[in-house]
């Protein structure tokens, strides 16, 4: 029957007690009562020892399992913010050239390439031109874009700021 390694401690200590019990009503020299207790526990203390040595070994290997999976995570990671740049690159690049050929769309079977119009954005060239209805105060000023957007479209004009428009490129 094999004992956990609590159970192993738990039994040595009630053995060391019981033992020490019973060479109480005993006399004999200390050194030979030291002789008796070390016999008697010797071999539950061997077995506590190896187990702990297993369960440090197991730990061991825990550890460098651990090493592993956070170097793993760390070149994923390193792997998907390259990923993540060349997509950006070539997305940014086959827009260009599409935009070189004066190409809108284009499509296959698997892909449809679309220029869109990105919603305009409000570029703020001097925020303390802009009134206060378009400003909240907060801790700092916030400048109410999607307010001010709106206010453009519908024909109002708005010292220090203007609309912007750009494009982007749909893959489906």
């Amino acid at each position: 029957m094999t004992l956990a390694l609590y159970a192993i401690a738990d039994e040595y200590r009630a053995s060391l007690y019981d033992i020490q019990n019973t060479l109480e009503d005993i006399e004999i020299e200390d050194e030979e009562k030291q002789s008796m207790i070390v016999d008697s526990l010797s071999s539950i203390k061997d077995g506590f020892e190896v187990k702990a040595l297993n369960v440090a070994g197991f730990i061991a290997n825990l550890k460098l399992e651990s090493i592993a999976v956070k170097t793993a995570e760390q070149r994923m990671t390193q792997r998907r913010r390259s990923l993540e740049r060349q997509t950006e690159w070539l997305t940014d690049y086959l827009f260009c050239q599409l935009q070189k050929m004066d190409l809108k769309k284009l499509s296959n079977e698997q892909l449809q390439l679309t220029i869109k119009n990105n919603p305009a954005k409000v570029i703020v060239s001097n925020e303390d031109e802009i009134p206060k209805q378009f400003k909240e105060t907060v801790t700092t000023t916030k400048v109410l874009k999607a307010n001010i957007a709106s206010a453009i479209k519908s024909g109002e004009s708005i010292k220090g700021v203007y609309l912007e428009g750009s494009q982007r490129l749909d893959i489906r």
